[in-house]
């Protein structure tokens, strides 16, 4: 499927489907009140424009939709947190297309440590069996 000339070992985290939607609202929540809808207006006076590629990314488009009246912003936010799973959900999907993945549960892990100390004993452990 890919040929490439290099020993190429990657890893996804992957995590029960409920928790990464549940962060992926708070994050979303997070971007606004850290000033996604005022970084817009400051784009917007800036000149740019909803048909710039720069402007079309998950939250810019549906802030803009809100501040050009064409939704409140409440549906904005929604819309925002919905693309974001979506998006989410692509790209699970195109990882499990792929045989190199090595899937890290991290539901599976106590914290980011652990995580870390898995993948480099994994490395370490591919490495020895290669050079053999």
């Amino acid at each position: 499927m890919y040929n490439i000339p290099y020993n190429v070992h990657y890893y996804v985290l992957n995590m029960n489907r409920e928790e990464l939607y549940d962060r992926i609202n708070k994050r979303v929540d997070i971007m606004l009140e850290k000033g996604l809808i005022e970084e817009v207006i400051r784009l917007q006076k800036e000149g740019y424009t909803s048909d710039m590629q720069s402007m079309k990314g998950i939250g810019y488009k549906e802030i803009l939709y809100y501040l050009d009246g064409q939704i409140p912003l409440e549906k904005s936010i929604e819309m925002i947190k919905q693309f974001s799973r979506n998006y989410a959900k692509r790209q699970l999907t195109w990882f499990r297309k792929d045989p190199r993945v090595n899937w890290i549960n991290k539901d599976e892990f106590s914290d980011e440590h652990a995580i870390v100390d898995f993948i480099y004993n994994d490395f370490l452990e591919n490495i020895q069996i290669i050079s053999k």
